[in-house]
C-alpha cells in the first residue's frame, strides 16, 4: 500500500499546491474535492464498463437460464466444462465481461485506504503543509523550553494509532507529530503553554486558515468532536444519506431493464436485483459509520464523490442508452428466428407421427326384456285379428 499511498499522495500535494497559490483559505478541503473530481474522471471508463456488464447480464439473463437448465442435475465434470464453455461462448458473443463489475470496487478500495492515509497524515503526503507544520514546530522549540513534557500525554495515544514513533527534539518529526493533533489537544496544549502560545498563534492561525472547510478541520474526526461540536454529526449523516440517494439514483435507472429482463424470462426475477435492494441499504450506513471514526476529509471525499457520480449517472446513461437499443434489437431479432425455427421443428415432428386408427366396435341391439309392461302386450294382441274357424276346418 505504499507505493499507493505515494502516488496520490503526489496527486493530491500537485492540486493543493495550485489550490494555495491563489487562497490558503479551505485549501485543504477544495483540494480534496478536485482530487475527488480528477479520481472520478479516472474512474469513468470503469464505472461504463461496469454498468455496461450489469445491464447486458440483466438483458441476456434468459439464455442464461436456458443453458442453466440444459444441464441441471448434471455434476460430472464434463457437464460442467460444457455449461462454463457455452456461458462464455454467450458472453463473447455480446460482448459482455462477467468479471467488469468488480473492477471498479476493487480499484476504489485502494483509493479510499490511500486517501484515509494521506489525511491521517497530511505534513507527511503533502509537502507545503509538510512545511507549514515545521514552522510552527521551530517556533514551538525555540519559545517553549518543556514542550516535551507538554506533548507527552498525547504522544502514546498518537503513536499507537499512527504505529510510528516521533523524535520530539527534530524539527521535522515534531511537525508530523503536531498534524496528527486534533483540535481538542491542540487547544489543551496551548493552555498549558500559556503566554508562550502567542508566539506560534500565527502559525497556527494560517493552519486552522488551511484545514478548516465550512467550519470543521477536515483532518478531524466527528466521533471525537462530538463532545465540543455536536453538530458534526451532520457530516456522517450526510454521508450516508448521498450514498443512498446515488445508489437509489443508479437503481432506478437500471430498473427498466431488469424489469425489460424479468419479462423475456417469463416473469423471473433478475437473481441480482434483491442483492442491490440489500446494498442499497448496507452502504449508506456502512458509509455513515465510516465516516464518523474517520478525518473529516474522507467523508468530504464521499460526499463530493457521490455528488459528481449523480451527475456522471446520467452521462453514463445516455451512452449505454443507445448501447442497450442495439442489443435488445439483436436479441429480438435472434429470439424471433429461435421461435420460428421452434415453429417448423414442431410441424416436422407432428407429420412424422403416424396417427393410430381407433377399431369399430359393433354395437349390437339391446335385447328386448321380458318384463316389458303388459298394456304394451295388451295393445299388441288386441291388434292381432283372430281367426274364425270354418265348418270344414272343424
Amino acid at each position: 500500500m505504499g507505493f499507493i499511498n505515494d502516488i496520490f499522495g503526489a496527486i493530491l500535494s500537485f492540486i493543493f499546491d495550485g489550490v494555495i497559490l491563489i487562497s490558503p483559505v479551505a485549501a485543504l478541503g477544495i483540494s480534496i474535492i478536485l482530487f475527488t473530481l480528477v479520481a472520478r474522471i479516472l474512474l469513468t471508463p470503469l464505472q461504463l464498463s461496469s454498468q455496461r456488464t450489469s445491464r447486458g447480464m440483466s438483458k441476456i439473463q434468459p439464455e442464461m437460464q436456458k443453458i442453466q437448465n440444459k444441464y441441471k442435475g448434471k455434476k460430472d465434470q464434463e457437464s460442467q466444462l460444457k455449461q462454463s464453455q457455452e456461458m462464455q461462448a454467450l458472453y463473447k458473443k455480446y460482448k459482455i465481461n462477467p468479471f467488469a463489475g468488480c473492477l471498479p470496487l476493487l480499484i476504489q478500495l485502494p483509493l479510499i485506504m490511500a486517501l484515509f492515509n494521506v489525511l491521517r497524515e497530511p505534513a507527511k503526503y503533502i509537502a507545503k503543509l509538510g512545511q507549514e507544520y515545521t514552522v510552527i514546530a521551530d517556533k514551538i522549540m525555540a519559545s517553549v523550553s518543556n514542550y516535551v513534557s507538554l506533548l507527552e500525554p498525547f504522544k502514546s495515544n498518537i503513536e499507537m494509532t499512527t504505529r510510528a514513533t516521533f523524535d520530539l527534539n527534530n524539527n521535522v518529526q515534531l511537525g508530523q507529530f503536531l498534524s496528527h493533533l486534533n483540535t481538542t489537544q491542540w487547544n489543551e496544549f496551548l493552555n498549558k503553554m500559556g503566554g508562550t502560545a502567542d508566539v506560534v498563534r500565527p502559525a497556527l492561525d494560517l493552519k486552522y486558515s488551511i484545514e478548516n472547510f465550512l467550519g470543521f478541520n477536515v483532518v478531524d474526526t466527528p466521533s471525537v468532536l462530538m463532545s465540543t461540536q455536536w453538530w458534526v454529526i451532520l457530516i456522517p449523516i450526510i454521508a450516508g444519506a448521498s450514498t443512498y440517494i446515488f445508489t437509489k439514483l443508479t437503481m432506478a435507472a437500471n430498473g427498466q431493464v431488469q424489469s425489460a429482463a424479468a419479462t423475456s424470462n417469463n416473469g423471473a426475477a433478475n437473481p441480482g436485483e434483491s442483492m442491490m435492494k440489500t446494498m442499497n441499504i448496507v452502504m449508506p450506513i456502512m458509509t455513515g459509520v465510516f465516516a464518523y471514526t474517520m478525518p473529516i476529509g474522507l467523508a468530504l471525499y464521499w460526499i463530493a464523490g457521490n455528488v459528481i457520480m449523480m451527475g456522471q449517472q446520467w452521462i453514463v446513461n445516455k451512452i449505454l442508452e443507445k448501447q442497450d437499443a442495439k442489443l435488445d434489437a439483436q436479441l429480438e431479432k435472434e429470439r424471433e428466428e429461435a421461435r420460428k425455427n421452434n415453429k417448423i421443428q414442431t410441424k416436422k415432428v407432428m407429420k412424422k407421427v403416424p396417427v393410430e386408427k381407433k377399431p369399430v366396435t359393433k354395437v349390437e341391439a339391446p335385447v328386448e326384456s321380458d318384463n316389458k309392461p303388459k298394456t304394451y302386450t295388451k295393445k299388441v294382441m288386441k291388434k292381432v285379428p283372430v281367426q274364425k274357424k270354418t265348418d270344414s276346418q272343424e
